[in-house]
Order: structure tokens, then sequence, then C-alpha cells
């Protein structure tokens, strides 16, 4: 049985049995729709709960999520949207590695001629799954060992999953802990129930991610990897912004990497992206205010009180 066959297990760890959830009933505006992380859950945005005074829904990994292809992902998640909201305008939102999850998902309402008034990714990038050193490694700009390469693509990216988690707020004794639980359940060995679904989750999705990058790449003859995604970005009409944690996947980033790199690729795709530096770690820069009122003012009309 092949990874992507293997059934995720979801027990009392955090996933739910609804895709779309309401988090925040908020008045008549459109919700800002915010998909999960690559663990799948939406523990993370309790912060963003308490906070919110408008229309906020989440969207969460569940047992009839397809996880096998992005793209599958993507539609699944189309469909479950337009069943609770079947007309825009719409209000899309990643949280970290979802943020290639919510291109094709913007795509797919776009190419349905629907129309995108927001479009946020917060603390990731698509670009990101092909920084040098934590990324697909590719050899020539080409992935030569396909397995071997995929191998080391899951796991410099959980790899990356734990330290950002071990800095986050200030790398507090919980956070290590916390770290520690999901660097065991990657390793084999005995892990919480949590840590287990968090990183099944995550090798799932990274296979799909990975599967996606290469697919670009060779679906439009392109001369690189970089080349092949960029131009499926590119493709997108909504106006996107992006928020980065200082603290956050940043730091992840190579020392010698960094001035390139220092908007997590996104200048690569888009001609004039508004980015947002915030101070902040990955995780927690989900409560900062200056994140909250933004992604409730970026669409506002004019006169609306927050």
């Amino acid at each position: 049985m092949t990874n992507s066959q293997r059934p995720v297990e979801f027990n009392h760890v955090g996933h739910g049995t609804e895709t779309v959830v309401q988090l925040v009933e908020g008045g008549n505006e459109p919700p800002l729709i915010i998909i999960h992380g690559g663990g799948g859950a939406l523990q993370p945005f309790e912060p963003m709960k308490k906070q919110f005074k408008t229309r906020l829904w989440g969207i969460q990994i569940t047992p009839t999520t397809p996880l096998h292809t992005i793209s599958a992902q993507a539609h699944f998640y189309f469909v479950k949207i337009k069943e609770k909201q079947l007309h825009g305008p719409y209000r899309l939102c990643a949280f970290s590695a979802s943020s290639i999850l919510l291109v094709s998902l913007a795509r797919i309402f776009e190419e349905n001629g629907d129309r995108i008034i927001q479009l946020a990714f917060i603390d990731h990038f698509p670009t990101v799954f092909l920084c040098p050193e934590i990324g697909v490694h590719a050899s020539g700009e080409h992935v030569i060992d396909r397995p071997m390469a995929r191998e080391r693509f899951i796991a410099n990216s959980f790899r990356s999953v734990c330290d950002i988690t071990r800095r986050d707020g200030g790398g507090t004794a919980r956070r290590h802990e916390l770290a520690q639980d999901l660097m065991n359940a990657f390793n084999g060995e005995a892990a919480s129930d949590f840590a287990k679904t968090f990183f099944r989750t995550m090798e799932l999705y990274l296979g799909a991610v990975f599967d996606l990058v290469i697919d670009m790449s060779e679906r439009r003859d392109a001369e690189s990897l970089m080349e092949g995604l960029t131009a499926w970005i590119k493709s997108l009409k909504a106006t996107a912004t992006v928020y980065i944690a200082s603290n956050g996947v940043l730091g992840e980033i190579p020392t010698q990497h960094r001035r390139e790199w220092w908007d997590l690729g996104v200048g690569r795709c888009l001609l004039d992206p508004k980015v947002v530096y915030l101070d902040a770690g990955h995780y927690d820069v989900l409560s900062s205010k200056k994140l909250i009122r933004d992604l409730q003012t970026g669409y506002a009309p004019v006169g609306a009180t927050l």
C-alpha cells in the first residue's frame, strides 16, 4: 500500500468531520475563508476567533478529504465552499504550507468566473517549496532521483516545522516539548496521537506538494522547477497580500540565501505584491493585532467599523 493509499487516523486529535467550519459569526460581510496549515487542523486559529469581529470560516482536513493530489484537495474544498456560499465575491486565505493549495483553489474559482476580492498568504508562499536546502532538491534545475528527492523534501520540511515550533512564542518549554513530540512521531518513536496524526497528514500533503511542483515543470515544458511553478502562480488574477513573520518561515532560510529570499520568493511571481512584515513567530503571528485588523479591513468598504 502506498503513502497516498494509507488512511489517516482521525481520533480525538483535532480534526473534525465538517470541512468548512464557522469560527466567527460576524455580520453580513463575505466571510474570510482560511485554510488549515500543513497539519490540517483548526486549533492554530483560536487566537483569531477571539479577536475577529467579522465573519471567519475555517477549512480543516476530515476523513473524507482527498489527499492524493493538491488538485483533488482543492476541487474538494471548492465544492464544500460552494455548498456554504454559492455566490461570491470570495475572500480566501492560507496559513503556512497550504499556500500552494490556496493558489490551486483560487485558480478554480477564477476559472469558474468567480470574483476573489481578497487573497492572503500567512507566513508562507509556494516558492518556499523550492528554496535552496529546505525545498525540493534539484540537480541542474531538474529532479533526477525522484523517490530520493521526495523523501529528502519531506524530511527537510518536517524538520523545519519542528524548528519553527521550537522558536515560536519565544521558545517556551511547552513549545520545545511539542517540537520533540513531533520529531518522535517523525522518527517512529513513542509520540502522542496528535503528533502521529500531524506527521501522517503532513507526510501525505508534502508528497502531494512534491508531485505538483515536479508536474508543473514537466507539464509546462519549463527549463526549471522554479520557472514551472512561477508561471502557474502568475496566472492568478486576484491581487495577493503576503504576511511574513520575522521569526517564522523566514528563520528557516539559510543565512547565505536570505538576501535573495527576503520576501520568500514572492517577487519572482507577482509584479506588484503587497508584502507585510510582522514581528512574530510562525504560529503566534496569528495573534498579531496588525494581522487581525489587516485581514478584516483588506476588503472592507469605506465606513465599515471594526
